[in-house]
């Protein structure tokens, strides 16, 4: 058994590697399905989604009123667009 998978679990690296995705609210009604239904089955994995979303509670909750510089937001937004357009190249 693999450090992503759990007892008749083989989908758990798929899971956890899409977990962020599950927490914002940024997967389709059925991958919000099939993680949910893998979460309730799977005890390591709902303890890392549990993990996971207390982390991003704490950094919500510890700069909510912080914005990012210009700068920074500059660079995310042109190094998403480098990413898209080579991942459509690609």
């Amino acid at each position: 058994m693999g450090h992503t998978e759990h007892e008749g679990h083989s989908d758990c690296s798929e899971v956890l590697h899409h977990i962020y995705e599950y927490l914002d609210g940024e997967m389709s009604p059925a991958d919000v399905k099939r993680v949910a239904t893998h979460l309730a089955e799977c005890r390591p994995c709902l303890a890392e989604h549990d993990l996971d979303a207390a982390v991003k509670q704490v950094v919500k909750r510890s700069c909510h009123e912080e914005t990012a510089p210009a700068t920074l937001r500059l660079r995310i937004v042109q190094r998403i667009t480098t990413v898209t357009r080579t991942d459509l190249d690609g």
